[in-house]
């Protein structure tokens, strides 16, 4: 039976043409890898780039402490612009302005311009550590560009990439999720405590007036 034409193994267990009567001297070009090559083991995969990525929404999160406790301080102040009886007329101008000083703060300030600073950093310090993995022997590395979405995307999507390839990363994305999480709780105690002592306010108010 002939062997029809096509690339076969031949005696020598080499990859070759057969043209359906004699061999080629050729072999096939070997399709090119789509995998990526895994680093050295003990590779390092921290780099001081990811960890002010990381630490970076610390510095947010003390500009919006400053702002929240500003701003508490002025709606207690246009709470007592407010009359207790019907013996005083309402000061609009002083109600005015601590609904201005409850919001227009230079915390307020502070937190928009440290909002864009730190958004900056992310993306620059993200280009940075990148490049850096890279010169690690870190083929392709997460793109950076996904910063400009979040840090925290970034963050996730380089422990992905470094772990496929074999690298280890954990430290990173543990003090990430840790930082979320202290946030997202203080956050919560705050607003629970800043609505209790406005509502306290609010029923001492009423409660003096009906008096």
């Amino acid at each position: 039976m002939t062997t029809p034409a096509g690339w076969h193994v031949d005696d020598k267990g080499a990859t070759r043409w057969w043209d359906g009567s004699r061999w080629g001297e050729d072999s096939p070009v070997a399709a090119p890898s789509t995998e990526f090559p895994s680093v050295p083991e003990g590779t390092s995969t921290t780099t001081v780039w990811v960890w002010l990525i990381v630490l970076l929404p610390v510095l947010s999160a003390i500009a919006t402490i400053g702002y929240l406790v500003q701003m508490q301080q002025g709606m207690f102040d246009m709470l007592a612009a407010v009359p207790l009886d019907d013996s005083s007329s309402l000061d609009v101008e002083r109600l005015i302005a601590a609904e201005l000083n409850a919001i227009l703060t230079p915390w307020y300030l502070v937190l928009t311009l440290s909002g864009w600073v730190i958004y900056g950093l992310s993306v620059w310090f993200a280009a940075l550590d990148a490049r850096q993995l890279t010169a690690r022997g870190f083929d392709r590395p997460f793109p950076w560009v996904w910063t400009f979405l979040s840090s925290l995307v970034y963050v996730i999507g380089r422990h992905v990439v470094i772990r496929r390839r074999g690298g280890r990363t954990l430290a990173p994305l543990l003090v990430t999720i840790a930082i979320q999480v202290v946030v997202l709780l203080a956050a919560s105690v705050w607003a629970s405590v800043f609505v209790a002592q406005t509502f306290e306010t609010v029923f001492w108010m009423v409660t003096t007036r009906q008096m």
